[in-house]
């Protein structure tokens, strides 16, 4: 029997529903993932991420108390650190285009919109690990490079280099 490509990677669950956890949970076990971690709102997250570093965060958009969107910007303000720049995938079931805007500002590296399918958890999965986006930082941006596309730019590179570390 062959490994998993997901075999290696850890991963939290942040959801403070008690069914979307454990789907998440199954379709993960079910892709091969064998470290997943489960937290059921953003503060219990925080206090596992002292004991854990995992590969890849999974975050409700809708949670109480502390909203995903404020768990991911908190994570993204960690700097010196690699949580900070962890790749994170928010499910949500609000996908107007206000929310996904929201999510891809404040540094959200893939988005899943409900009702999740197998699919979807295996290509945003697939596009963390193996298509993985540039880190950007600049005074008013902190996460993944917003464009999706490897295109040509021309004009004055206003961002320049900054070091990570």
């Amino acid at each position: 029997m062959t490994e998993s490509v997901f075999g290696k990677i850890s991963v939290l669950v942040v959801d403070d529903s008690a069914y979307m956890r454990h789907l998440l949970l199954t379709l993960l076990q079910a892709l091969g993932v064998n470290e997943i971690h489960l937290a059921i709102n953003g503060e219990e997250a925080w206090e596992l991420l002292n004991s854990k570093e995992p590969d890849i965060v999974i975050t409700d958009a809708a949670m109480v108390p502390g909203d995903g969107f404020m768990f991911a910007k908190r994570l993204r303000s960690l700097r010196g650190r690699a949580l900070g720049m962890i790749p994170i995938i928010m499910v949500s079931g609000h996908t107007d285009l206000e929310s996904v805007e929201r999510a891809r500002d404040i540094g959200i590296t893939e988005f899943l919109s409900k009702p999740i399918s197998a699919r979807g958890l295996y290509e945003r999965l697939i596009h963390v690990i193996d298509r993985p986006r540039t880190f950007v930082e600049t005074p008013t941006y902190r996460g993944p490079d917003r464009r999706r596309r490897d295109t040509p730019f021309e004009g004055t590179d206003r961002r320049g280099s900054i070091a990570l570390l």
